[in-house]
């Protein structure tokens, strides 16, 4: 182990002695506080496509790319793809802060660090981070597995599924109000190589042996606010560098039996770009909350076009809240510019409904109910085809 282990390993403990509940202490100048999060989820497939499809017995529902989540029929009542549980813990002396989050998730079977960074602020406006971070992908991305924040038992995977959700770089912050508008900026820059990727055990087995490496990783958003109406737009660039090595899954298209994992390696997609085009649009008016979100990224070179949206609706009634959203996925075939190395793709359509229905225990704690059905209208030719599938949820979360 590398002495620059060791003392990241020394900070994320130093930090989590410091959670045992949320709170904020001072010893020796420094100032410590700490927090963490749980969401205890069961969910049940109701239907769907049947069908053997890599190393799942469907229907199965994919609740989570990045963490290979995945609710399929080998049993009942299934426990693990969102059941999660996350500490965070920072130190902080004058305008200096160190930040960590640990976040240990059933369906991985293992705690990831998803935080790690120093902050200085230079003003009241202004702050410079860097280290481990949520890449700001989404409105969503730095709370998506803090289920109390969300208005969903998750967030919706035709939006929120992809195979990198964190990097490795430096920020800059910059907040201040203009009239009634709050406005928050930030800008980015850096890596992320993430080995053995849930999106792609997802798509090439459970036993598949990844690495997945975006580089000169630019980009940053905007978040403009004001009463009851905020708006976030976001825009980031990469390079993708995408190969596996190890065992893949092998299907025969002629005998859906047969299907073993065979040796392979090489590259899962040529060496590419991408742009990441995000928009959102959110509502909290009175009793009503309405949720948009939409994201385009661009592959230049490649042969598709990823799109994915949703918009939710709901209402609060004392301290329940039922919420409606309908989401989407979409693969373009792009045939301009394609590079002769480029693998061919097929249309991909999935749409999804969601109904959920949350009630507040407490000021801390929520249970939620929701129902979910996803209707795949993809190309044939599209594999691994999970087809349609229809889950119910029920959670319990927590903030402490």
């Amino acid at each position: 182990m590398t002495s620059c282990t060791h003392i990241r390993n020394l900070i994320i403990l130093t930090l989590i002695c410091f959670v045992p509940d949320s709170y904020a202490k001072q010893a020796g100048g420094i100032e410590y506080s700490g927090s963490g999060f749980l969401t205890i989820a069961a969910g049940q497939m109701l239907g769907g496509t049947r069908a053997n499809v890599e190393d799942y017995n469907c229907p199965c529902f994919l609740s989570d790319y990045a963490h290979a989540s995945v609710y399929d029929s080998r049993s009942g009542l299934q426990w693990k793809p969102d059941t999660k549980i996350g500490v965070q813990g920072s130190a902080s002396y004058n305008d200096v802060s160190v930040t960590a989050q640990v976040v240990a998730r059933s369906a991985m079977g293992t705690a990831d660090l998803e935080w790690l960074y120093g902050n200085y602020n230079m003003n009241d406006k202004i702050s410079i981070q860097l280290g481990r971070k949520r890449l700001p992908m989404f409105y969503y991305s730095d709370v998506q597995d803090i289920g109390f924040s969300l208005p969903w038992a998750h967030v919706p995977p035709s939006l929120y599924g992809w195979e990198v959700v964190n990097y490795n770089g430096a920020n800059i912050r910059y907040q201040d109000r203009f009239g009634d508008w709050s406005a928050t900026a930030n800008l980015l820059a850096g890596n992320e190589n993430n080995n053995n990727s849930g999106y792609w055990k997802i798509y090439n087995g459970r036993q598949s042996k990844t690495s997945v490496k975006w580089t000169d990783i630019v980009g940053g958003d905007l978040t403009l606010s004001k009463d009851w109406l905020e708006a976030r737009t976001v825009y980031i660039q990469s390079k993708m560098d995408e190969s596996y090595g190890g065992m893949v899954w092998d299907t025969n298209p002629a005998d859906s039996t047969y299907q073993t994992y065979i040796p392979q390696s090489g590259p899962i997609y040529p060496q590419s770009k991408q742009r990441i085009y995000g928009l959102a649009v959110n509502a909290d008016y009175q009793n009503w909350l309405v949720r948009t979100e939409f994201i385009q990224i661009d592959h230049p070179g490649l042969t598709w076009r990823d799109h994915a949206q949703i918009v939710g609706v709901g209402y609060r009634y004392g301290k329940w809240q039922p919420m409606f959203t309908w989401s989407e996925y979409q693969l373009t075939v792009v045939t301009d510019g394609v590079l002769p190395t480029a693998l061919p793709s097929y249309p991909m359509l999935q749409p999804l409904l969601t109904l959920t229905l949350r009630y507040d225990l407490t000021p801390t704690s929520d249970l939620n109910a929701q129902y979910e059905s996803l209707k795949d209208e993809s190309s044939p030719l599209n594999y691994p085809n999970y087809g349609n599938s229809r889950l119910l949820t029920f959670t319990y979360d927590m903030v402490f």
